[in-house]
């Protein structure tokens, strides 16, 4: 596997192979040695069933997926002024900008926590989601569609700033 790629914690195992579904296939033949295999993480169930794995170790959810689950840290990696536009922000996400979260991730956070990242359209929160799978965090989803998928689906958003 390729440096800093990783296959998703909880990710289905082949019947026919034992490995992880996510694993790029070049990396399949080199992970059948033992020594490799045991340094594998053990495999648990993901928060969200059935959401799919990306080649960068992170989960792809969607808005549905993750409201109202209490047990999903929820980062919103925006910038400050974009919490207040016209598609606002989920209330009680907790703002990370993109910039502050790449360079210092998440440190009052332990990496087992479960974290969910929304941007507006889904690409910063991808990037962010890459960033925390290298840093070590073992359950991490994108929010695929972002804000502008949350709104179109027209789940609750707030518009006034909240602190969290």
């Amino acid at each position: 596997m390729a440096s800093g790629q990783r296959a998703c914690v909880g990710a289905a195992r082949s019947p026919a192979t034992g490995l992880r579904a996510g694993v790029p296939a070049p990396a399949r033949a080199a992970l059948v040695a033992p020594r490799v295999i045991a340094k594998l993480r053990p495999v648990t169930r993901p928060t969200i069933a059935g959401a799919p794995c990306t080649a960068q170790g992170f989960y792809e959810a969607r808005p549905g997926d993750i409201q109202d689950r209490a047990n999903l840290l929820l980062v919103d990696v925006r910038e400050e002024a974009e919490l207040l536009d016209p598609l606002g922000h989920v209330h009680g996400a907790r703002h990370v900008p993109l910039a502050r979260l790449l360079a210092d991730g998440l440190p009052d956070v332990a990496p087992e926590t479960p974290v969910a990242l929304m941007c507006k359209a889904g690409g910063r929160s991808a990037r962010a989601a890459a960033s925390l799978v290298a840093r070590g965090f073992t359950e991490v989803y994108s929010v695929t569609g972002g804000m502008i998928r949350w709104n179109a689906e027209e789940r609750p958003v707030a518009r006034t700033r909240t602190r969290t």
